[in-house]
């Protein structure tokens, strides 16, 4: 069992051993909190959704768009390969081209992602919740009783 300190969306923030909390504002309009996860191997990668602790491996994924443009990097980048490897005569095998081909066959589209009914089975998508509705609002009470800082006071 561990306390892991949530935000209000269902973001892990913090996770510590039962009793190795620090001291967080608890009052109505608290943004975080202090909440129990009987999740030993829980991460700041997983996600508490509707009283539910999700690992990333149960999650639907969908960044790979976002994945692809990072690794292509900046158009200044790009176009600084492309003239180096112009420059050089090198446009079959050049710099640009190689990354290139990297990234498209090492991290699919969304839309191939989005096309393979597998990658949804057993998956959940995440929702956020909000300052409204925080995600601790739907945990067992007992998941959310306040720690003791009894540890804070020597």
């Amino acid at each position: 069992m561990k306390r892991v300190l949530l935000d209000f969306r269902g973001v892990v923030n913090d996770i510590v051993e039962v009793g190795s909390e620090f001291e967080v504002y608890d009052g109505p309009d608290t943004n975080i909190k202090w909440v129990l996860c009987d999740h030993d191997e829980v991460d700041q990668y997983w996600h508490c959704q509707d009283g539910e602790w999700i690992s990333p491996d149960r999650k639907i994924d969908v960044n790979y768009d976002m994945q692809r443009q990072i690794a292509y990097g900046t158009v200044y980048d790009q176009l600084g390969m492309l003239y180096h490897d112009i420059k050089n005569g090198n446009l079959e095998k050049g710099d640009w081209i190689t990354m290139q081909d990297n990234v498209k066959q090492n991290i699919i589209s969304q839309k191939e992602y989005e096309a393979n009914s597998a990658n949804f089975e057993n998956k959940v998508e995440l929702k956020y919740h909000t300052q409204e509705d925080p995600a601790w609002n739907y945990l067992p009470s007992k998941d959310t009783v306040p720690p003791t800082f009894d540890h804070l006071k020597n």
